[in-house]
C-alpha cells in the first residue's frame, strides 16, 4: 500500500536510547592483552609463470612496478606497487610470502626474477 520501499516512511524522529553499561574496572596495565596480529593464509599455489612491467610515473621520479602472476590452477594474480628507493627484490618477495600472496618455496626465484627485472629497466 506505500510502495515498494514501506519502511522508509517509517523513520525514527529520534534515535533509540542505549542502555547504560555500568563501568568496569579498570584493567592492571601489565595484566592487559597485546593485540596480536591476524595470521595471513598461507598460499598453498606455487606459481608457474611470472611477468613484470616497470613504468616511470608521470612525475618521473618513481617506479611503479606491476607484476602478474599465474598460479598453479592457473590464477591470474595481478599485483601493484611504487616502488621506493630503499626497496631490493629479496624484500619484496619476503613480504609477498608473508601476506599470502605467494608460496614460500618461490620467494627465492621471485627475487631474482624481480632483480632481473629491476636491473633491465633501470638501466
Amino acid at each position: 500500500r506505500n510502495g515498494i520501499y514501506p519502511l522508509m516512511n517509517f523513520a525514527v524522529s529520534r534515535p533509540h536510547a542505549l542502555p547504560r553499561v555500568l563501568s568496569q574496572p579498570q584493567e592492571d596495565p601489565q595484566k592487559a592483552k597485546t593485540p596480536t596480529p591476524e595470521p595471513f593464509d598461507v598460499e598453498t599455489r606455487k606459481v608457474v609463470q611470472m611477468q613484470c612491467n616497470m613504468e616511470l610515473n608521470e612525475d618521473k621520479t618513481q617506479w611503479h612496478l606491476t607484476l602478474l602472476l599465474i598460479l598453479e590452477d592457473k590464477l591470474h594474480r595481478q599485483l601493484s606497487y611504487d616502488l621506493l628507493p630503499t626497496d631490493n627484490s629479496k624484500d619484496l618477495a619476503t613480504e609477498l610470502v608473508h601476506y599470502g600472496f605467494i608460496h614460500e618455496d618461490d620467494c627465492e626465484k621471485l627475487a631474482n626474477f624481480l632483480e632481473n627485472a629491476f636491473h633491465k629497466y633501470q638501466s
